[in-house]
């Protein structure tokens, strides 16, 4: 588990999860850059926890040992001994009675962030009440503000998890990244009561070449197969679609078949796991859970599907407890959803807490692409169908894929592709 101290930072260049050898594919995953990825019959259960092995990658930052160096700027700051990741506290940030919590650390001598992400590891007693704003200051005060814009984190089952939050914003000067001399954590708080959150291990990653983008859809609706996938395959660009929503539903005529499935697959398209709202991953019992992801994996295994080491979680519903039952079947997943720009570093995010937008608004999701374009980073814009109130309408999504079509600097890619760059961070 993430949670708990360690005196002991794991190495930052864990061992891959490679299993037998059977094919080899390449995968271009930058521009510049071939990773060599060796694939294999997939297992029923993970070789480890991907949470675990990957805990702290990258460089270390900040372990805040010493938080002399971090001034209060809102709420209240201290140390706390008994919630930590790394060394022997973490920081505490207090916002009482709705206000929100702030700290700033000037740097002894100005840092070139341009080609790095910044990650830490994040904890908060009210998850849904808060947002997570990383502020980088230049010389002149111009900023970048890095968010997680939401947290789906349920309670009160709730522990450590990184996340490498993306560019969310800009001061209308652009800041100089390669001359950063602040760095501000704000937790906002959207309540009128207290909110409490911990930071501790922060760590950079160097950006990749190139920004990239994942057109996620769930529940396997027909939905996408007869109205989204013929617009996909114009552009060439390739979709994650989840499983139906239970094995049976692939007879249903409102969910693809299991052929329409391969079908999508054998056009470039990645089928995963997922689950239904009727039993949220955070609310069944861990013995339930346990026996819908192993039921659900050895349907993708058995039906041939590629991406059964991946899954979404529904309704973004996950806690501690699930985290531990998920990664005995998965490697990578999530989401923290939010219904604005919710982007990350490719190279320093928690494998099963990623986040994602919901793709209802066409202006949001096209300011999504051109942040990962801008800021080499990634994006994961969230699809169900297209009557649904949180999934824009035909013509939009038509509109969505000719702009990350014609966009310079964005990648259209799946979960392998982002789960390859996650355990392969280049030195």
């Amino acid at each position: 588990m993430l949670a708990g101290c360690s005196e002991n930072t794991p190495s930052s260049q864990p061992t891959s999860d490679t299993q037998t050898q059977s094919t080899t594919k390449t995968t271009t995953v930058d521009k510049t850059t071939e990773v060599r990825e060796t694939t294999s019959k997939q297992a029923l259960q993970t070789k480890y926890n991907s949470r675990e092995q990957f805990k702290s990658p990258g460089t270390a930052f900040d372990n805040f040992e010493d938080l002399s160096q971090w001034k209060q700027v809102r709420g209240s700051i201290s140390a706390d001994t008994e919630q930590c990741v790394t060394g022997s506290q973490s920081l505490q940030l207090v916002g009482k009675s709705g206000q929100h919590a702030a700290a700033v650390r000037t740097l002894s001598s100005p840092v070139d962030l341009s080609n790095s992400d910044l990650s830490l590891s994040f904890r908060s007693k009210n998850p849904d009440e808060i947002a997570l704003l990383v502020y980088l200051y230049d010389s002149n005060d111009n900023w970048a503000v890095l968010e997680l814009r939401a947290i789906t984190y349920r309670t009160p089952d709730i522990g450590w998890f990184r996340t490498c939050p993306g560019v969310f914003a800009t001061s209308d000067a652009d800041p100089d990244l390669t001359n950063i001399e602040q760095i501000k954590i704000e937790i906002t708080n959207a309540s009128d009561g207290d909110v409490i959150s911990w930071v501790d291990d922060m760590r950079y990653h160097p950006k990749p070449d190139t920004g990239y983008v994942i057109l996620s859809w769930d529940d396997g609706n027909r939905s996408y197969y007869e109205q989204a996938a013929p617009v996909h395959d114009r552009y060439d660009l390739p979709a994650v679609l989840t499983m139906p929503i239970y094995p049976k539903k692939a007879a249903d005529s409102f969910f693809m078949s299991i052929e329409e499935l391969q079908e999508r697959q054998d056009a470039g398209d990645e089928v995963v796991a997922h689950g239904s709202t009727n039993e949220p991953f955070a609310e069944i019992s861990t013995s339930q859970l346990d026996a819908l992801l192993k039921r659900n994996k050895k349907w993708l295994l058995d039906n041939g599907f590629e991406g059964a080491d991946f899954v979404v979680y529904p309704g973004n519903n996950f806690d501690k407890a699930a985290l531990e039952v998920i990664s005995k079947y998965h490697y990578m997943g999530g989401m923290n959803q939010s219904g604005n720009v919710n982007t990350t570093g490719v190279y320093g995010f928690d494998p099963l807490v990623l986040p994602r937008t919901i793709g209802h608004d066409l202006d949001i999701c096209k300011q999504a692409v051109n942040l990962a374009a801008d800021h080499r980073q990634c994006t994961i814009l969230n699809f169900h169908h297209f009557d649904s109130k949180n999934t824009m309408n035909t013509r939009e999504y038509e509109k969505l894929l000719a702009h990350i079509d014609r966009t310079n600097g964005i990648e259209a890619i799946d979960f392998t592709d982002l789960w390859d760059m996650r355990r392969t961070e280049p030195k």
